[in-house]
């Protein structure tokens, strides 16, 4: 005998009869019935899309991803409502309720390294540029670019964000008029 504070085991509750699982079980089993019939009945472009709601007082909900396809099968309602008022499983019957329920976006990203595309077109024209810089550090910095978007980045080195840089040392040391983010030498003049 167990204790009352003890949980029954799963087994007991499988065996158990006239219990809740039972009703669940039956109810699980009659739906999936009525649904097999409602697809069967509907176009096969739509049966991927359109999931079966509850029959209650004879209002029977079909969840559908869009209000287009909600509105396709409202042309369908009563050629569907007179199919399945003749069907033991939807006994009274009397009108199908079509609800807009969308679906989730799915949220698989790839692997970072799987976003990227290696480009050997791009790397080769970073690298011609990267061979004509006199800036050391701009040329190195040009050199890491290349090989990141050949697909072959160094393992140890990786690109600064825009805001760690030192414009001193990405910029050089001429005038660059032209870039904001660049020190001006006016001193020269």
């Amino acid at each position: 005998m167990r204790h009352p504070g003890q949980l029954k085991s799963l087994q007991s509750l499988l065996n158990a009869r006239g219990g809740g699982l039972d009703t669940l079980q039956l109810e699980a089993q009659l739906h999936q019935a009525r649904a097999k019939t409602v697809l069967a009945l509907l176009p096969e472009a739509y049966w991927t899309q359109v999931r079966l709601g509850d029959l209650e007082q004879g209002l029977l909900t079909l969840y559908v991803p869009s209000a287009a396809l909600a509105t396709k099968l409202r042309f369908e309602e009563q050629r569907l409502l007179a199919s399945l008022t003749k069907d033991r499983l939807f006994q009274g019957i009397r009108r199908i309720q079509l609800r807009v329920r969308p679906t989730p976006p799915t949220l698989e990203t790839p692997a970072r390294s799987a976003q990227r595309m290696a480009d050997p077109v791009a790397a080769a024209h970073l690298s011609a540029v990267a061979s004509q810089l006199q800036d050391g550090p701009l040329k190195a910095r040009f050199q890491q670019l290349a090989a990141r978007v050949s697909g072959n980045p160094p393992p140890d080195q990786s690109l600064p964000m825009h805001s760690e840089m030192d414009p001193q040392t990405v910029c050089g040391a001429g005038d660059y008029s032209t870039h904001d983010h660049c020190v001006h030498r006016d001193n020269d003049q």
